[in-house]
C-alpha cells in the first residue's frame, strides 16, 4: 500500500545509489524528507546492472540512512534507468469523430481521445524492448494544431494526438525491478534519467520553449530535449566523468587521488587553468609524481570537448535548431561542477548553457539541492506525476463503471 503524501526515488548509479524521500501534500511544495547514500562501483557498466549482490547491498545501505534522517519508512520507490538501450519514439494517430460528417460532425469525446492517445502510442518497438511510458505530446482538430490540452466537448470530424513513447530494453529493466524488490523495496515505475533529471532542473516555460538537458554522470552522459512540454529526444551515451579521471590515473597516481583532483583543481577549458604544478603520490603511495595542471587541464577539456560534440549530434537528430531552443542548454550531475564547464559547453554546441541544480524543492540538507541529486530529486518529481495520472485513469474508471451500472440499473425498470 502505498502511504499518501510520501514518495521516494532511488538513483542507482555506477558509483554509487542515492535514495530520497519526500513528502506533499495539496498546499505545500515538495519537502525532501530524507536522503541517503551508498557508495559502490562493479555493479553497472555503460548503464546496464551486470552485478546484482553489490547492487543490492547499495539499495540497502542508501534506502536506511534516508530513512533513519527522517523517520519513515518506504515500500516503494520510483528508479531509474539509463544506457543506450533507453530511447523514445514520436508517433502520431488520427481517428474519425462519430460519423465523421464535416457538415454535421459529433463532440469530442473523453473515449476519442482515449482511443487516439492509444492508437499512437500502438506502434512498433525494437525486438526485445518494453514500453517505460506514453507522453502525449499535443492535440490537433478542425486546422488547429499544437494543442496542449485534450480538445473534449469540440465538435470535428477528426481529432489527432502526437504521443512519444519511452522503452528500454526488457531484460534490462527487469533486472533492475529484480534487484529493487530484492532489496525490499517495490518498484513503481522504471524512469529514464534524463526525464527524472529534467524534471528535477527544469520548469514548465523552459519545457515549453524548447530547452536541452545535459545530465554527465560517471560513465554515462543522458541527453533530453524539451519543446512544447513534452520530450521530443532522448538518448543516452558512453562518456562521462569517468574517462576523465582514467586519464588522469595514467599519470601514475590512484583513482581517488586522480578523482580529487578532477573535482578541485582541474578545469573543463584551457583559457580556465591553472598554471602551477602540484605534486601528488604515485599509485600504491611509494614515492610522488609532479602534476601541471595546465596539462590535466588539457586532457579534460579533450573529454569535455568529445561528450558536447557527440550532444550537439544527439541535438541535431532531435530536428530542433539551435533558434528554436529558446530555453539553451542546462548541464546537470556531477561535471556540472568543473570550472568553465558552462563556456565550454556553450563554444561547442552555441547554445546558451546554464548550470542546473534541483529547483521547487523544499529542503534542510544541503546536499539535495546539488546537481549530482538531480535524478534522485526527478525520481520523485516525475513518480508524483504518474501517480497522479495514474489515480485519475483509475477514477474516471471507477465514474464510467458506476454511470454504466446506473443506466443498466434504470433501464431494467423500464
Amino acid at each position: 500500500m502505498i502511504e499518501k503524501g510520501i514518495v521516494a526515488g532511488i538513483d542507482i548509479g555506477c558509483t554509487g545509489v542515492r535514495c530520497v524521500i519526500a513528502v506533499q501534500d495539496d498546499s505545500s511544495p515538495l519537502e525532501i524528507a530524507g536522503v541517503g547514500m551508498a557508495s559502490c562501483t562493479g555493479h553497472i557498466r555503460h548503464g546496464v546492472l551486470v552485478n546484482a549482490s553489490i547492487a543490492e547491498k547499495g539499495i540497502v545501505q542508501a534506502v536506511e540512512e534516508a530513512e533513519q534522517t527522517c523517520g519513515l519508512e518506504i515500500e516503494s520507490a520510483f528508479v531509474n534507468i539509463t544506457g543506450l538501450h533507453v530511447r523514445g519514439i514520436l508517433a502520431s494517430a488520427n481517428m474519425q469523430v462519430g460519423e465523421g460528417k464535416s457538415d454535421d460532425p459529433d463532440e469530442i469525446t473523453e473515449d476519442d481521445i482515449n482511443s487516439v492517445i492509444q492508437s499512437a502510442g500502438n506502434i512498433t518497438l525494437p525486438s526485445g524492448c518494453e514500453v517505460l511510458e506514453r507522453i502525449v505530446r499535443d492535440y490537433s482538430f478542425g486546422g488547429f494544431s499544437q494543442l496542449p490540452d485534450p480538445p473534449i466537448g469540440l465538435k470535428s470530424a477528426s481529432v489527432q494526438a502526437r504521443v512519444y513513447t519511452i522503452y528500454a530494453d526488457r531484460l534490462a529493466a527487469a533486472n533492475l525491478r529484480n534487484v529493487v524488490q530484492n532489496a525490499g523495496i517495490r518498484v513503481e515505475a522504471v524512469i529514464p534519467s534524463a526525464i527524472a533529471s529534467a524534471a528535477a532542473v527544469l520548469n514548465k516555460d523552459e519545457k515549453q520553449v524548447g530547452t536541452v538537458v545535459v545530465d554527465i554522470g560517471s560513465s554515462n552522459t543522458d541527453l533530453v530535449v524539451y519543446q512544447g512540454g513534452s520530450p521530443v529526444h532522448l538518448s543516452s551515451f558512453a562518456m562521462g566523468g569517468d574517462k576523465i579521471t582514467s586519464d588522469i590515473q595514467s599519470l601514475g597516481i590512484s583513482w581517488n587521488d586522480a578523482e580529487k583532483l578532477k573535482i578541485e583543481r582541474v578545469a573543463a577549458a584551457n583559457e580556465f587553468a591553472e598554471k602551477n604544478t602540484l605534486s601528488v603520490r604515485k599509485v600504491g603511495g611509494r614515492g610522488s609524481v609532479a602534476v601541471a595542471l595546465p596539462v590535466l587541464t588539457q586532457i579534460a577539456a579533450q573529454r569535455i570537448e568529445e561528450i558536447f560534440n557527440y550532444a550537439s549530434e544527439e541535438i541535431s537528430a532531435s530536428g530542433i535548431g539551435v533558434a528554436s531552443l529558446t530555453g539553451g542548454m542546462v548541464i546537470t550531475g556531477g561535471a556540472a561542477r568543473m570550472t568553465g564547464i558552462l563556456e565550454a559547453a556553450s563554444a561547442i554546441t552555441g547554445h546558451q548553457v546554464e548550470p542546473g541544480s534541483p529547483r521547487a524543492i523544499k529542503s534542510d540538507s544541503k546536499i539535495a539541492n546539488t546537481p549530482e541529486m538531480a535524478t534522485a530529486i526527478g525520481l520523485v518529481k516525475h513518480g508524483l506525476e504518474i501517480r497522479r495520472n495514474n489515480t485519475d485513469i483509475k477514477e474516471r474508471v471507477k465514474l464510467k463503471d458506476l454511470t454504466k451500472r446506473v443506466t443498466n440499473f434504470f433501464n431494467k425498470l423500464k
